[in-house]
């Protein structure tokens, strides 16, 4: 009886490490990871410079093959910690970057939210160019205080809400399509 218990329980246990692992590979094909962040100051305003890891799975680079825009939607935050009280928003910006193929001139695009649009020959280029944010205008330089110290948060995500509609309603479920980091935060300090 106490060797069947012990079989039972080692069998479930075996069950839920298989469970776990297998979720975990598959979380791997498709990821989107913040590596670094930082604000740089250019004449009168501030810029932001990131990089950040991008994977997609089979099923994500199928659809963009065959002409599904995928958008990006990368969020921006700057706030002042308070003690006693919320935080206080600075700036907070949004921009949206969207990569779609044309099959007519057989191009990969990236197009971002101030009409700037880049062709790639391959996705791998397209991929690669999507995985920089360079000279993005965040906010003024009348916008901070002098030697304030600041929280500054970023993430990037895939905006499901963009895709086709019967696409929506297939992937709402799959976890193979949630593709979002998770919030980078680091401190920023106004040096003038």
């Amino acid at each position: 009886m106490r060797y069947l218990k012990k079989i039972k329980l080692s069998i479930l246990f075996s069950f839920w490490i298989i469970l776990f692992s297998s979720s975990s590979i598959i979380a791997a094909d498709n990821s989107l990871i913040i590596k670094t962040a930082e604000i740089n100051s250019q004449f009168e305003a501030y810029f932001l410079n990131a990089d950040f890891d991008l994977f997609f799975n089979d099923d994500l680079d199928e659809a963009i093959r065959k002409g599904i825009p995928v958008n990006f939607i990368i969020e921006f935050e700057l706030k002042k910690p308070r003690k006693y009280w919320f935080d206080e928003e600075v700036t907070k910006k949004t921009k949206e970057i969207l990569l779609s193929y044309h099959a007519l001139s057989k191009q990969f695009t990236l197009t971002e939210s101030e009409n700037r649009l880049i062709a790639f020959d391959n996705l791998t280029q397209a991929k690669n160019e999507l995985k920089r944010i360079k000279n993005w205008r965040i906010f003024d330089k009348s916008q901070v205080d002098d030697t304030e110290k600041y929280w500054a948060y970023l993430q990037v995500k895939l905006d499901q809400t963009k895709l086709p509609k019967q696409l929506q309603a297939d992937i709402t479920s799959n976890q193979e399509w949630q593709l979002a980091s998770k919030k980078f935060q680091w401190t920023f300090v106004n040096k003038k």
